[in-house]
């Protein structure tokens, strides 16, 4: 008896033990989220514009408005708009319109607490579109995770595109199982994220984009001042659990007709073309690829006197 009293003694106390070090722990959590995307902040944005629609207010910059032709640029999974900064300015200077937004979640757009999905974003470029009082076809450019809603966005607004131009997309994954959609982001698992290794380690990751990232110094720590928004991790963590297959919608793509270009960098180790390749003939057969030598995820960057010879000598010039 006495045994067993002592047994349930010490379970007790190591129970104890474990509470107070996990209120420990918790205690200890610093939220590296610290700044609030409100009024105040946007007085603060010096650069571009602020529009308030559906979801929430977009940050976005507009040149050459009334030019014959323009180019709309999608961003990818995180970084935001400044991550077009070579081929939005080679647009403008070459007088072509040039639009590009940060999505929600990202940048300096509202960061709402709501499902991140391609729905989300579709919806977001149709209201800036519209806010804007764009009604002529758009050259749409998407990278990376942006990739997805170029297919999303042709998919249902087929009428409102010239081209789509695709630059190491994400979207041509197969993905054989879906759990229930939507999926929701907990509050254990945001902060869970925020005290684990990949969330620590994120900033330096983005330079592992570059084949070479000895020319882009100071690139990550551009992004840390991104990681600073309130809701910042939620959106990441909503996005990547929202990611359901889009093989049907790019396959009705292919037969409206839509021209569609496709830029790969040939080193790219995010989105490895050997990966997709097979996905992309098939849903997309007339697309047509430029494989960019010397460049990893962001070709644009790294080779952009290539990329912006291809974009605007052999693409928009068609239009």
């Amino acid at each position: 008896m006495r045994k067993a009293l002592r047994l349930i003694l010490l379970l007790t106390l190591l129970a104890l033990q474990l509470a107070c070090s996990h209120k420990e722990s918790t205690s200890d959590f610093t939220d590296p989220e610290t700044s609030e995307k409100d009024a105040d902040f946007r007085k603060t944005v010096s650069t571009g514009s602020f529009v308030k629609l559906s979801a929430g207010y977009t940050y976005y910059e507009f040149e050459n408005k009334s030019a014959d032709t323009l180019l709309v640029m999608v961003h990818g999974f995180s970084v935001p708009a400044y991550i077009w900064d070579s081929t939005y300015h080679a647009a403008v200077s070459r007088g072509y319109g040039a639009l590009r937004f940060d999505v929600y979640g990202r940048g300096y757009s509202d960061n709402p607490d709501v499902v991140y999905d391609v729905a989300l974003y579709t919806q977001q470029l149709k209201d800036l579109l519209d806010a804007l009082n764009i009604t002529q076809k758009i050259n749409l450019m998407g990278l990376s995770y942006g990739g997805r809603t170029l297919s999303a966005f042709a998919f249902q607004y087929p009428e409102r595109i010239q081209k789509l131009i695709y630059v190491d997309p994400a979207g041509f994954e197969t993905i054989t199982e879906m759990p229930d959609y939507p999926v929701m982001v907990s509050e254990e698992e945001i902060k869970a994220f925020k005290q684990s290794e990949s969330y620590s380690t994120m900033a330096q990751g983005q330079l592992s984009d570059f084949y070479d990232p000895t020319p882009f110094t100071g690139w990550d720590k551009k992004y840390e001042t991104m990681m600073k928004f309130k809701g910042f991790v939620r959106a990441l963590l909503s996005t990547r659990k929202n990611s359901p297959s889009l093989e049907a919608e790019q396959k009705q793509i292919a037969l409206s007709g839509i021209p569609v270009y496709c830029f790969w960098g040939a080193h790219d180790t995010v989105v490895k073309l050997d990966d997709v390749r097979a996905n992309l003939n098939d849903r997309l057969p007339n697309a047509q690829l430029f494989v960019i030598p010397n460049a990893g995820h962001l070709p644009h960057m790294e080779q952009a006197t290539e990329f912006n010879s291809i974009l605007f000598n052999r693409i928009v010039k068609l239009n």
